[in-house]
């Protein structure tokens, strides 16, 4: 870091100090209109130092309205003696808050706050939504006395009058009700598809060109699906020479996608990068999961980015990736097939789908998985759907739903009935300002629902702590403030088109990449961990889980975890995601501090 940057940092007119942690990327353009308002000596060229000047002369609130970036910052005001912390929009950078009756304690990590304190006591209900939902969602924590600021929100703590800090005390600043509302008013300016994409191009191209600024190497996460295939389109286009991309490989036809990757790679002229993993390159890192997440986190594909952020690391310092992609313009298949359930079996009565459900669990995936493989023989088109077995059993967990917010929860958590041994509060995201806004489609609902829930508690800590570990600095174009704005500007017709999800990005893939390359069953940046449960992982699982380990904590139904331990190893469920949730939990609490 140059003198021109370094932190803390404290603003020309000496009212402010500030230390920051991400991002700005239009600060240049902050720094123009800035310039008009004022005559300023810049010391350096730094996001922070442009941060800084703005606040000092447009105010805390003007100036947060205004930034396109990924933050948290602690800010200190000399005048009125007070502290503002704040978040960026969507969450993609951490920051937790401790507060006490005499003290106070912030950071992106938990790690300082257990070292500042020897109080903090778990909360029994995080435990019980990251079981159900693989994470903890903000603004709560694996402690009762640590909360996470939420996402576009910011908190003022009065210096000369302290008094603890609390949920209450957080203010938002940005909301998805306002894009959500902002688009529903913008949608009269799109009446063709083809303006639509256009518009699509323009955004996402401007948003790539300001994440690609960077004094130091960059690169892109390649996994040849739609999203990432895109950046990577819109990166190589803006680039002067080829750019370097990178993919991870695993030799289990199930999960592996590095081919695609390498396929798409070639036709775009990236220099490609790839590593095929085997288990034991995965199992390494198990233990260390509990250390890099802070607090129990259990998306499995924590593993494999851990794995490509290290690889890319080598090569780059910061890379583009394209998450984000499903939640901004319509790509899970929950959006298409979410609104056909509801149409095709809520006029069944719910006993008997709960029968049907329970009828077609009854069999094995293995069982449908070899049924599935034996078929295609004859359905060759049926190759190219995988773990068909696991998709059945999903199905049929889900058919009993009583109305939309159910079916979106089914469809969502690992564990349907509580692990715990006692009742606990829900503390899982609420759904209810999404699923009572009129005006918009169950689809919708459901993108807002995931975009303050699954995608910033779990798709945005997974790739933000799997990256921070190999000190690789990820940068998400899809989560630009105008590319949200704009998706939700898209009707949803333009954005599920003819049965295609994600359809303008589509359209826009289909200038670089043949079609035929990109038409292909959506897979997730998976890893064989059911597999592994039953072999490499096994006698790990088994230590984590025997009684003795399951009683520490003396928070569980030990024979309800144990029952569903047996029943995965025999093959009869795949219980992989509820088992995970579970093994994470259990390796944070005996981790070693």
């Amino acid at each position: 870091i140059t003198d021109g940057g370094s932190q803390p940092m404290k603003s020309h007119c000496g009212r402010f100090v500030i230390i920051f942690n991400g991002e700005i990327y239009n600060f240049n353009e902050l720094k123009i209109e800035l310039e008009l308002d004022t005559s300023i000596f810049w010391r350096g060229h730094s996001d922070t130092e442009v941060l800084i000047e703005c606040i000092a002369q447009w105010g805390l609130n003007t100036t947060l309205s205004k930034l396109n970036g990924m933050f948290s910052f602690a800010l200190f005001d000399r005048v009125k003696n007070n502290l503002t912390l704040a978040r960026d929009r969507f969450g993609e950078k951490p920051l937790y808050i401790y507060s006490s009756l005499n003290s106070f304690a912030f950071s992106s990590e938990l790690k300082p706050i257990e070292l500042f304190t020897n109080s903090l006591t778990i909360n029994e209900s995080a435990v019980q939504a990251q079981l159900q939902y693989s994470y903890i969602p903000a603004p709560y924590s694996i402690y009762n006395e640590v909360f996470k600021l939420l996402p576009g929100h910011f908190v003022e703590i009065d210096l000369v009058s302290y008094t603890k800090v609390s949920l209450d005390n957080i203010k938002p600043y940005w909301e998805v009700r306002e894009a959500v509302q902002k688009g529903l008013a913008m949608r009269r300016n799109f009446k063709c598809l083809g303006d639509a994409i256009e518009e699509t191009e323009k955004v996402l191209l401007k948003s790539v060109k300001q994440r690609m600024i960077s004094d130091v190497p960059i690169g892109a996460f390649l996994s040849g699906g739609i999203d990432s295939t895109c950046i990577t389109a819109l990166m190589q286009e803006n680039a002067s020479n080829p750019i370097k991309t990178f993919s991870i490989g695993f030799n289990d036809d199930n999960y592996n996608e590095a081919h695609h990757a390498k396929e798409v790679a070639n036709i775009l002229g990236t220099e490609h990068n790839e590593m095929y993993l085997c288990p034991n390159d995965m199992l390494e890192f198990v233990p260390k999961l509990a250390d890099i997440y802070d607090e129990p986190f259990a998306d499995s594909s924590q593993l494999p980015t851990l794995m490509v952020s290290k690889f890319a690391r080598e090569q780059v310092t910061v890379a583009l990736t394209g998450d984000a992609g499903d939640e901004v313009f319509s790509g899970y298949n929950r959006y298409l097939h979410g609104p056909k359930l509801v149409n095709s079996y809520s006029k069944y009565p719910q006993a008997l789908r709960s029968c049907i459900g329970s009828t077609v669990q009854s069999i094995s995936p293995l069982t449908y998985n070899k049924f599935a493989v034996a078929l295609s023989k004859l359905i060759p088109k049926l190759k190219r759907y995988k773990r068909v077995g696991d998709n059945i059993h999903k199905l049929a967990g889900v058919i009993d739903f009583i109305d939309e917010k159910d079916l979106y929860k089914k469809l969502i958590i690992a564990w349907p009935d509580s692990a715990m041994s006692d009742e606990v509060i829900d503390i899982s995201t609420d759904i209810q300002e999404a699923f009572n806004f009129e005006g918009i489609s169950l689809a919708e609902r459901m993108m807002w629902q995931d975009t303050i829930g699954y995608m910033q508690n779990d798709i945005l800590t997974k790739v933000d702590r799997a990256s921070m570990a190999s000190s690789l600095e990820t940068r998400v174009p899809f989560l630009d403030n105008d590319v949200y704005q704009h998706s939700w500007a898209l009707p949803l017709e333009f954005k599920i088109h003819n049965g295609l999800t994600k359809y303008p990005l589509r359209k826009l893939i289909s200038k670089y990449i043949p079609n035929h390359i990109m038409n292909r069953p959506k897979s997730g940046f998976g890893v064989p961990i059911d597999s592994w449960l039953r072999k490499e992982l096994k006698g790990w699982g088994e230590e984590l889980l025997s009684t003795q380990s399951l009683a520490k904590s003396g928070l569980f139904q030990i024979k309800m975890i144990q029952e569903l331990w047996n029943k995965h190893q025999s093959g009869s469920i795949n219980a992989q995601y509820a088992l995970w949730n579970v093994l994470m939990f259990q390796q944070w609490l005996t981790r070693e501090k």
